[in-house]
């Protein structure tokens, strides 16, 4: 072979390598385009969701945040309402004596005094809207032997042990309850619902107290 075809053979040789390199290079560049465009594709909905969470979470933490808010809410306007009650309930205590005329309790403020004997001599009571909320210092002496003791607090006034009269303009207005009929107006007795201890002491007290005090009722007043 002569010497001057040689260098030409070989520089077709390098030039076929060549091509193939850059045809396997240029046919290899799709594949990683698509990869590419997959993890873009995938990294963008791993975001979207993320947010779609982020937002779903600060919603629900701000529902709940309202919710407790809510709850709190009723939670304090309970608890003012008792201490209105038990505040309305000690100064009536206080003043208890003041109203005691011979043996009568008088209820000015509606109008109404009971008779007392010696079953309910120490009768209390204190008024909340147009109702009369009765207890006695034994029945809650008995029950509560010490000012801290929260469990006594069930024969204190505003906890209804001896039952509680109502006042309504007529029979009808009273409606089922024990009524009594003073002029003008008529009176209606609800009995306690369930014994303010579980002393047997102060449940036998409890009842001859409220025995006694249906009495007064039946023999209730007008002043």
């Amino acid at each position: 072979m002569p010497e001057d075809k040689k260098p030409k053979k070989d520089e077709e040789v390098k030039d076929a390598m060549a091509s193939m390199s850059s045809s396997e290079h240029s046919m290899s560049l799709p594949k990683k385009d698509k990869s590419k465009k997959v993890w873009i594709v995938l990294f963008v909905i791993t975001l979207l969701a993320l947010i779609g969470l982020g937002v779903y979470g600060y919603t629900k933490i701000q529902s709940d945040n309202k919710k407790i808010k809510d709850q709190q809410a009723q939670i304090d306007d309970l608890q003012n309402k008792k201490k209105t009650l038990e505040d309305a309930a000690a100064a009536a205590a206080t003043a208890v004596t003041k109203a005691v005329t011979g043996n009568y309790l008088e209820v000015k403020e509606l109008g109404f005094k009971l008779p007392l004997t010696d079953s309910i001599k120490d009768l209390q009571y204190f008024v909340n809207d147009k109702t009369a909320f009765f207890s006695t210092s034994s029945l809650q002496s008995s029950a509560w032997p010490s000012a801290d003791n929260d469990a006594a607090k069930y024969c204190s006034l505003g906890s209804l042990p001896l039952g509680a009269v109502t006042k309504f303009a007529n029979a009808s207005e009273a409606g089922p309850t024990q009524q009594k009929t003073l002029s003008g107006f008529v009176l209606g007795y609800a009995p306690p619902q369930s014994s303010c201890s579980s002393n047997q002491a102060t449940i036998n007290l409890q009842n001859t107290q409220k025995a006694a005090l249906v009495k007064a009722f039946e023999n209730a007043e007008k002043i």
